[in-house]
């Protein structure tokens, strides 16, 4: 299994508003870091909002492809093999 720090097929992420609000609020927090001079606190959120961002944003429509790709060849391996073992 992949480690994943975010896993956008989660149903929690669908709505666009709350990927947006996971991209934006790590990147205002790394504002408010960098104001108060945690320079290292501020490239942390910069980091982790790009991330999400490139996650939630840029790559949601392709992740979610390849997972109903994924769960429709296991939904298609579980009826194969119901055939089988019925023709048994």
């Amino acid at each position: 299994m992949k480690f994943q720090i975010l896993d956008p097929t989660h149903p929690f992420f669908k709505p666009l508003w709350i990927r947006i609000l996971c991209t934006v609020l790590p990147l205002a927090w790394a504002g408010v870091e960098y104001s108060n001079g945690a320079n290292g606190w501020a490239i942390i959120f910069v980091a982790s909002g790009l991330y999400a961002g490139y996650e939630l944003l840029f790559m949601y429509d392709h992740t979610m492809k390849k997972a109903e790709a994924k769960a429709e060849a296991e939904r298609a391996r579980i009826a194969a093999e119901a055939e089988r073992a019925d023709a048994d």
